[in-house]
């Protein structure tokens, strides 16, 4: 932990948060829905904040709310923040959206040694959750736990992966009552009934409110298993960054 704290890890959290209150604005002011997830909503419900060694900062949206965020961002977004997607960044190794911040570098410990040619500044991940009838829940968790083999950060299949995330999409059912990760999201997945999220609540989150699941406790559960509340032992409480500069601008954003 001791790297990663000399680079920042309070100052990117405030970084993050940053993002997260403008993610939040333009969610308020265009009806978009959202909600605070993972490792996230994990320090929200357990801590009122971020896990103390959490470098990064998790949101979800329906489907919908996510296609028209995608649309809407790019006029909305001020300078400083960029949103990485496959189209705005096609060298980005994930196919979910994020909002990255221009002014600053965030290196994940996988990204070490190598030739990165896409953006890096500390970031908010957004991940899209689609809506399916049950009774295709096993179809989809096939399809699915298939795609995985070709999300891998390592391997270069940007083809496949694009095909089959069109094919996990077409599940999506706007009046379906069982929630699940989008296509996009293929490597964090759970399946969660609707009235287990909505209506959405709110919880506490470094000092301010933001959206939360109806039952925290079920979806952290279907997430975490049934002992989320109880932190792990110190030698499992790991960064995903191995350096964070919060004032230097990665090189993407200065080399182009």
């Amino acid at each position: 932990m001791e790297k990663v704290a000399k680079n920042g890890l309070r100052a990117a959290q405030e970084r993050m948060l940053e993002l997260l209150e403008i993610f939040d604005d333009i969610c308020k002011e265009e009806g978009l829905v959202y909600w605070l997830d993972h490792g996230t909503l994990l320090g929200a419900v357990r801590e009122e904040g971020f896990i103390p060694w959490d470098d990064d900062l998790d949101v979800t949206m329906p489907r919908e709310d996510y296609e028209k965020f995608l649309q809407i961002a790019s006029h909305r977004l001020p300078e400083t923040i960029f949103l990485q997607t496959k189209e705005s960044d096609p060298a980005s190794p994930v196919h979910y959206a994020k909002l990255r911040d221009r002014r600053s570098t965030y290196v994940d410990k996988w990204e070490e040694g190598r030739n990165i040619h896409y953006h890096q500044g500390i970031f908010i991940d957004i991940f899209p959750l689609n809506r399916i009838d049950p009774a295709r829940e096993k179809a989809y968790a096939k399809l699915l736990n298939f795609a995985k083999l070709f999300s891998n950060r390592y391997v270069k299949m940007d083809p496949v992966a694009k095909y089959l995330i069109r094919k996990i999409n077409a599940f999506h059912d706007p009046k379906g009552e069982l929630l699940v990760s989008g296509g996009e999201a293929m490597h964090y997945v759970i399946h969660i009934s609707n009235e287990k999220v909505f209506p959405l609540s709110k919880v506490k989150f470094e000092g301010h409110e933001y959206p939360a699941p109806a039952d925290s406790s079920a979806y952290l559960s279907a997430i975490f298993g049934e002992g989320f509340m109880t932190p792990p032992p110190p030698e499992k409480r790991l960064f995903h960054s191995s350096r964070i500069f919060v004032d230097i601008p990665c090189k993407k954003e200065t080399d182009g």
